[in-house]
């Protein structure tokens, strides 16, 4: 009987998480940009390849997964951005896909910093795993009753600003209300996908071998609390990198990175949950891998760029 409690929370938590937010939060976000912001796309100074892969409150059975990758790279010497990402999002019995395809348009502003303007084009592929269902979950109203899949389309916009030593954007991943389930009655008032980002971050040097770059991530929608990541890395001899994130209300987060050459990085994080779900499950994991290939000086930028990124 406890553990049929203890599966019921979970799933139910996964669905309020699956049908009030679309978008999902990555601890490494400032390493995983363009999951939010389609104007980050060239950003990395030559063809990048990064993914994610998370495991949100791993002891609970039906839990979110989410697998991510993405692609993406300048061309017309730096002056616009390509960037193609997938997502695999698992919640319970819900299984959601999305596709997205960002384009961006880069130009100087000033001595130093690059203004990008982006737009993103989403598919949306949404079903419902009956084959984990189990007859607890028979005339359970919060569960859709949709026997096939669900595709839709939907597109944003995003604004990016970076220099050498800071970045700010701006973001809406997703303008139009397309949600999968819509048809089911779960999916709130109409509005409750239309998230907005803003995120800004600094690097300064303490030392000659010791970095030290906070940064944070704002996310605005009506039908949630706001929510906040504050993060803060130290960065050692361009090599190791450790630091915290506090997700507001909701986790402390331990994050360690090591750079293993100027194009490779890997990276581990783990969520200490801090809400009532801390009772459940000891926390989440997150796992991150990049790879960064090299480009010419451009007009932009004409001085040698080493591959090696801090934003």
């Amino acid at each position: 009987m406890k553990k049929q409690l203890l599966l019921s929370i979970a799933f139910g938590l996964s669905l309020t998480l699956c049908f009030a937010q679309h978008d999902v939060q990555y601890t490494n976000y400032n390493f995983s940009k363009l999951a939010y912001n389609p104007a980050y796309a060239g950003s990395s100074g030559g063809p990048s390849l990064a993914a994610i892969y998370r495991n949100q409150w791993v002891t609970l059975d039906g839990a979110p997964t989410t697998m991510h990758a993405n692609f993406h790279m300048p061309f017309y010497e730096n002056k616009c951005g390509l960037g193609v990402a997938l997502t695999a999002d698992r919640i319970g019995m819900m299984r959601n896909t999305y596709v997205d395809i960002s384009y961006a348009y880069r130009f100087k502003t000033g001595d130093k910093g690059i203004m990008s303007l982006g737009v993103n084009g989403r598919l949306e592929h949404g079903k419902v795993d009956w084959t984990q269902a189990s007859p607890l979950d028979l005339g359970d109203q919060t569960i859709p009753s949709i026997q096939d899949s669900r595709y839709k389309p939907n597109f944003g916009f995003g604004a990016y600003f970076e220099m050498d030593n800071l970045y700010a954007g701006f973001s809406v991943p997703q303008l139009i209300n397309t949600t999968l389930f819509n048809e089911e009655n779960v999916s709130g008032n109409g509005i409750d996908y239309r998230t907005y980002y803003l995120m800004f971050g600094y690097l300064m040097n303490l030392s000659k071998d010791v970095k030290f770059q906070p940064g944070v991530l704002f996310s605005f929608n009506e039908e949630v609390p706001f929510e906040a990541d504050i993060t803060a890395n130290f960065i050692f001899l361009n090599t190791f990198w450790v630091g915290g994130n506090y997700r507001l209300g909701d986790s402390f987060d331990a994050m360690v990175q090591y750079q293993v050459s100027d194009q490779v990085r890997a990276g581990l994080s783990f969520d200490f949950t801090m809400s009532d779900l801390n009772k459940f499950t000891n926390g989440s994991i997150e796992v991150l891998v990049s790879y960064t290939m090299g480009r010419k000086p451009t007009e932009q930028k004409p001085e040698n760029i080493n591959n090696l990124r801090y934003f």
